[in-house]
């Protein structure tokens, strides 16, 4: 009689990454001998995740280069397609369904910040009193809901920042690092024209929890220069650790765009067991220049 599967789960979800892995890698080698090249193509036509993107190659290397320009401030690292298992579902309150499990211990980068929250824990380990600064375009792969609007896909293209550091009087790390992707962002944009893009309509969306006011009235004074209109709404997600900025654009046909998103997070205090630590992450979505904001001229 064959074994139920959840007990079968439970059993092997009470085993570590190393043990459960010789029995995962021995399932899919069954599960691809018994594949057939019909079966490829036809996963190939009807299944998101591996579906190519729908852009052009060339168009988003330009757009690489572009928002790497705008991020010249933070070190530019090339992540791995994998991060270890649970990355995105230890530090904050998602759930691991909505990444895609590898093996070996691991899991598809679902949120590039994630990994590089670890990669500034390392570094903050070995030196606590150096912030850094750090950047990087990913091919995203998420496993939720599509959000609702155009241009949204199984996999996209993301510009991803993470500041992280020991922090300072007055807020001053926070406010500094929201402003540095803000600032990356609005110059992003500036010079989206050379390459066909109308990015005309841009808001600052501010949403504070209970408690983080001063925070946000501070956040809200060093970005006055940018002439950005700023509203401040009530931020109800766990996720973000006490205030959260969406840098939204409205296209030509009225839509309201949330093409960036900075917040604080508690990441790399946890993962460094230092309280004193801060962190900022941004994110920004490239592949939504080009099939919403492409210039009609």
């Amino acid at each position: 009689m064959p074994r139920d599967h959840h007990a079968l789960g439970h059993d092997l979800g009470d085993a570590s990454p190393s043990e459960t892995t010789p029995t995962l890698l021995a399932l899919a080698r069954r599960q691809a001998a018994r594949r057939r090249p019909a079966d490829l193509l036809a996963q190939w036509e009807r299944d998101a995740y591996v579906a190519p993107s729908m852009l052009d190659g060339r168009t988003m290397h330009a757009l690489d280069g572009l928002a790497l320009a705008a991020a010249e401030g933070y070190e530019a690292l090339v992540l791995s397609p994998v991060a270890p298992l649970g990355n995105c579902s230890v530090l904050g309150p998602t759930s691991q369904d909505r990444t895609l499990m590898a093996n070996r211990g691991t899991e598809v980068v679902g949120d590039p910040t994630n990994a590089l929250a670890l990669e500034c824990a390392r570094r903050l380990r070995a030196d606590p009193s150096v912030t850094q600064r750090l950047c990087t375009i990913h091919q995203t792969l998420r496993c939720q809901p599509f959000p609702p609007g155009k241009g949204f896909s199984r996999h996209f293209r993301l510009l991803a920042t993470v500041e992280a550091g020991p922090g300072l009087a007055e807020d001053g790390f926070e406010v500094e690092a929201f402003a540095h992707a803000i600032e990356a962002f609005v110059w992003l944009c500036d010079r989206a024209a050379a390459l066909g893009y109308h990015i005309p309509a841009r808001e600052l969306v501010l949403r504070v929890a209970e408690g983080r006011h001063a925070l946000a009235n501070r956040i809200t004074a060093r970005l006055e220069p940018t002439g950005l209109p700023i509203r401040r709404e009530p931020l109800e997600s766990p996720y973000y650790d006490g205030v959260r900025m969406l840098f939204n654009v409205r296209t030509a046909d009225g839509d309201v765009v949330p093409l960036g998103d900075v917040g604080r997070f508690d990441w790399v205090a946890r993962l460094t067991t230092h309280r004193r630590m801060r962190m900022v992450a941004a994110g920004f979505g490239l592949q939504l220049l080009p099939l919403r904001f492409r210039s009609s001229e």
